[in-house]
This record gives C-alpha cells, structure tokens and sequence, in this order.
C-alpha cells in the first residue's frame, strides 16, 4: 500500500506568494499621496522654477513676471512694449492642487488672487538683473500644514515647512 503525502509543493507555495505580492503591492501603490508631500512637492517646484527663472532672465537679460493667480501660477517675458505668455518649456502655466490653497504677500503687503483671465500684468517681476520684486508664497494644504517660501528683493529663497501631524 502505497502512502500519500499530503500537503503543498514547492511551487504551488511559490505562486501563492507570488499572488499576494502583486496584490500587496497594488493595495500600496492605490493609496493616495500624503497631503505633506503633495505640499512639499508643489513648493519644491515653485522655489525650483523661481531660481530658474531668475536664471534664464539673467541669461537672457531680459525681464521676466510671475502671476500667481487662486488656481495656479504663469509666467511671461517682457517684448520690449508688453508682457507676453512665456510657455516654453519648464515655463508652462501650472495649477496647484484643489487641497492647497496659495497665499502672496507682495512687498509686506498680502493680495487678493483673482482668477487667471482677470490677471492683466504680472504681480512679481524678476528683472535680467537677478533682482526681483520681493514676495512671500504660502501653501496650506487642509491640515493646515504651511510651506513658505521667500524671496527677497536680491531674489534669495528661504523655504520653511510647518507640518501639523494629526
């Protein structure tokens, strides 16, 4: 009489396994990013365009502007009469996500921030200089966590983040 064994191969355990990592890893890549990093991320990229920016007017010597507007932010160059749109590659016009909401503090002065068809010139100018309008940005995701960023008139950047872990 011959004795069968019973239990799992080798294999049969391998796929198991190999099932529940895929299903692990869908389940971690499906959660949403943290609103800290969301936050983190959209200020690390305005600061990053920001030094770009100053140095593409440099080198270019020509003046640049920033509208920040309450959905987003642009740039545009100066023509030599006029402000135009400056979408050039990384220049395009970009939006902060609906769970951060945007502050400017022009000159120690904060402003209100319209719509962006009703922004006619830029608010922050960065001249071919270097030089730029001096102003404070302030992204608050719903945690109310901040990231400020400043810019002084020599266009220096400060970037600081408070983040409310609840």
């Amino acid at each position: 009489m011959k004795n069968k064994q019973q239990g799992f191969t080798l294999i049969e355990i391998m796929v198991v396994v190999v099932i529940a990592a895929i299903l692990m890893g869908a389940v971690v890549i499906s959660f949403p990013d943290s609103t800290n990093d969301r936050l983190k991320e959209q200020s690390s990229r305005f600061s990053a365009l920001m030094s770009l920016a100053q140095d593409e007017a440099i080198l270019q010597s020509r003046d640049f502007g920033l509208s920040i507007s309450d959905a987003g932010y642009s740039f545009h160059r100066w023509s030599g009469t006029a402000w135009e749109s400056y979408s050039d590659k990384p220049f395009t016009s970009r939006k902060i996500t609906e769970d951060i909401q945007a502050e400017v503090v022009l000159e120690g002065v904060k402003i209100k921030l319209l719509k962006p068809e009703k922004i006619k010139k830029p608010q922050i100018v960065i001249f071919s200089s270097g030089e730029m309008t001096s102003f404070v940005y302030i992204l608050t995701n719903q945690d109310k966590s901040t990231a400020t960023i400043k810019f002084d008139g020599a266009g220096n950047l400060e970037q600081v983040f408070k983040f409310n872990d609840e």
